[in-house]
Order: C-alpha cells, then sequence, then structure tokens
C-alpha cells in the first residue's frame, strides 16, 4: 500500500511538472480532445453506455434465459445475463461491454471472475465509431470502416471462444436476489450512470490528447511518433493511422484500443479486478486476430484502399451546436444533484 501511494506522489509530481514544461502545447491538444469528445466519442458512446446500464439493471424471462443459455455457455462458458454484455460489448463501443459487466456485477447477477472473463473479448470499439467516424470522415469510405468493424468483431468472437478454455478460479458465489427497480427508475439511474461513465471518458480524452499534442510537437521521428500516438489514445492514432497505414493494420490499432482507452475500462469496472498479464494478452491476441482477419476478408473481396486520404487533423471548433451540447451538460448536472438529494432524504 506504501508503494502506492509513493507511485501515486511521483506520477502527480511528474504531472505537474510536465505541465508547465509544455503547457502550450497540452492546451492545444486538450481543445481537440474537447471537440473530439463533442464530435466522436459523446455521440458514438453516451447511447450504449444507457443501453448497458438499463440491460443490466432488468431481468430476462426464464423461458428465454434458458435458450440464451445454450448459446453463452457453449461459446464463451457464461451465463445468460452476459448475453447483453456480450452484445453491446462488440457493438456499442470501448466502454459498453465494461459498464454492462460492471452493471451485472454490482446487480449481483454474475461473479466477479466471471466480469473479469468479460474483458477478455467484449472491448470493441464499436460500429458508429468504425463506420461513420472512421470509415466516412477519416478513410472517406464508408465500405472500407464496415471492413474495419467486421474484422475486429469477428476476432472478438475468436477471442470469446479462446477464453471458454480459460477456467476462472472457483469462488464461492451465490446470486443475489434483488427487486428490479421500475422502469422510470432504471431509465432515470441508467442515464445518470452513463452520464457520469462518458465525463470520465471525455476527460481521459482530453488528457491524452494532450499528451499526445506534446509528442506531435517534439518527436521529429514519424515512426515513433505514429507508435506512441497508436498506443496512447485511439481517436488520435486513427487519425494518423488512415494517411499512412493498410487497413489490417488500421484494424489492429482499432482491436488493441490504446492505453486511453484501458484506463477508461479500469476506471469503469472497478466492482472486480482484472489481471493485467491476462487483460494484455488477450488485448494483442485481439489486435493479431484483427489483422489477420482483415487481411484475409481483403484477399477474398478486394476493395479499393484510399491510402492518401485528406484528413483534417482538428474538427472544426463548435461544428455542433453548442448551446445544445451546454444545456445537455447543465440538464445532466443537475440530474446528478437531484439523484443525490433524494438519496440523502
Amino acid at each position: 500500500m506504501k508503494n502506492r501511494g509513493h507511485t501515486a506522489v511521483f506520477a502527480g509530481a511528474a504531472l505537474f511538472v510536465f505541465l508547465l514544461v509544455f503547457s502550450e502545447e497540452f492546451k492545444r491538444g486538450f481543445t481537440f480532445g474537447l471537440e473530439s469528445c463533442a464530435e466522436i466519442v459523446i455521440p458514438s458512446l453516451f447511447p450504449f453506455l444507457i443501453a448497458a446500464s438499463l440491460a443490466g439493471s432488468g431481468e430476462l424471462p426464464n423461458k428465454i434465459k434458458r435458450f440464451i443459455s445454450v448459446i453463452t455457455e457453449f461459446f464463451f462458458g457464461l451465463p445468460s445475463e452476459c448475453f447483453f454484455a456480450i452484445i453491446l460489448g462488440q457493438l456499442g463501443g470501448y466502454l459498453s461491454g465494461a459498464k454492462a459487466a460492471q452493471s451485472l456485477c454490482s446487480a449481483g447477477k454474475i461473479s466477479e471472475n466471471q466480469s473479469e472473463k468479460l474483458m477478455l473479448f467484449c472491448i470493441n470499439p464499436g460500429i458508429g465509431f468504425t463506420v461513420n467516424a472512421l470509415g466516412s470522415i477519416m478513410l472517406s469510405s464508408r465500405g472500407s470502416g464496415r471492413i474495419i468493424f467486421t474484422s475486429v468483431c469477428i476476432s472478438a468472437f475468436l477471442c470469446g471462444l479462446i477464453s471458454r478454455f480459460y477456467s476462472c478460479k472457483t469462488e464461492s458465489y451465490k446470486k443475489v436476489k434483488i427487486i428490479p427497480p421500475s422502469f422510470s427508475c432504471a431509465v432515470v439511474n441508467s442515464v445518470s450512470s452513463g452520464t457520469l461513465s462518458l465525463l470520465n471518458a471525455c476527460a481521459f480524452v482530453c488528457i491524452f490528447s494532450g499528451i499526445i499534442s506534446v509528442i506531435e510537437s517534439h518527436i521529429a521521428n514519424e515512426s515513433m511518433r505514429l507508435g506512441l500516438i497508436c498506443l496512447l489514445e485511439i481517436t488520435n492514432g486513427c487519425i494518423y493511422a488512415a494517411k499512412e497505414m493498410s487497413l489490417p493494420f488500421i484494424s489492429a490499432i482499432c482491436a488493441f484500443g490504446g492505453l486511453c482507452v484501458h484506463m477508461q475500462i479500469f476506471s469503469v469496472a472497478e466492482s472486480f479486478k482484472i489481471k493485467l498479464p491476462l487483460f494484455y494478452a488477450f488485448r494483442l491476441l485481439h489486435a493479431l486476430l484483427a489483422f489477420l482477419t482483415c487481411s484475409i476478408i481483403l484477399w477474398m473481396f478486394p476493395a479499393e484502399q484510399q491510402v492518401l486520404v485528406n484528413v483534417t487533423p482538428k474538427p472544426a471548433l463548435w461544428s455542433f451546436s453548442a448551446p445544445a451540447s451546454f444545456s445537455l451538460l447543465f440538464l445532466s448536472a443537475l440530474l446528478i444533484l437531484d439523484l443525490d438529494n433524494k438519496y440523502k432524504i
């Protein structure tokens, strides 16, 4: 515990010095992170975070659960309660699977080990990011975005099959019988929980965008700069990779996710422990399988790939509706305060 405290102190001091030395570059990148959140992260992620929380608070009829359990047990060795977490993890974006697993674990529907197992393969970029943002905007081709999305989904499914043979430690676990909340309360709680998770994700994106701006300004080697950017943050990484890399490499980058996404997942999945060596082994496996899958798809169905794409690195400031966005944030803050007061009462 003392070592952890020492690490936090030194990390905070190092960050403080870093911000003093590179304040201008960090500020520029931080602003770009805010713009990326408004145009890419919030529209593609927020609805799925709400869906993840809502699915975790409900209960399926027994007949449907028996049918679904045959699929989830056979392919992934997981109970039927994990079905929506698996679907959201493939379609909804990086945080959706983690959020669904956290909701299920907190509600006592699955164990901590089962939640950890979900995190081995339920981390995908999501259809909104890959097709709309990456495909249409960055690659100027929705078809390329669909190929990347198909590749990461197939590779995630293969990772799930492999995780079937990973036996979780036996734990004394009994399902907790919790009375589900009313539908109106479930919706309000899901919106509130999704808002907090989204604000957390946007904060990480802004911080990492600031760090990437410093890297862009002070690292001259293009290969090293591109590698560091792809390792740190997926949105910036895809913007630069779209101009210089092939679709299989971009698929691998999307499958890995980047350290910014990983930290968001760790912060959301705080109710259960994630073994880092196992987690990163599956992240690398996911990236390798995505690269191979995309290469096979392109070999079977040759498609034109635009190598040099005219991508503007920074979206136009306030190209979205600023009043609407500020109103949404203000109303979300009021909602959180109102819920907090109700719980205190």
